[in-house]
């Protein structure tokens, strides 16, 4: 598998190709079909058919765009919750900016697991 730029990131093992069913595709994700949404139009615009398989990554992926660093690979986040005496872990994904109600979902969560008996819930 290579970049946009031809840089060779990942080995593609056992491939496997599978219609692209894009209505079926977009209705069981967003439970409409319209055309007029950006994510739809993105889903449409593919091809007809879809790869997949066991992928080999070659070296980390780097974007360059300052981030990097937070991206870490699955051993080296068991680490830093074992640096910081994670009991448990705890998580919350957003597109969006946060904002007050995620900051208050993420607060209660934490005390939610303290209340269920975890001494250091990591988030």
């Amino acid at each position: 598998l290579v970049t946009q730029m031809g840089h060779t990131v990942a080995i593609l093992r056992d491939p496997e190709v599978y219609a692209n069913r894009k209505e079926e595709i977009v209705t069981r994700m967003y439970g409409v079909v319209d055309p007029d949404h950006p994510y739809i139009q993105h889903i449409y615009r593919g091809g007809d058919y879809l790869i997949g398989g066991e992928i080999e990554l070659l070296d980390r992926i780097r974007y360059n765009d300052g981030l990097d660093q937070w991206r870490k690979t699955a051993t080296e986040l068991v680490q830093e919750f074992q640096s910081k005496g994670a009991d448990t872990v705890y998580a919350f994904q957003t597109r969006n900016p946060t904002h007050a109600g995620h900051a208050y979902l993420m607060r209660s969560a934490g005390e939610d697991l303290r209340r269920q008996g975890y001494q250091k819930p990591v988030l």
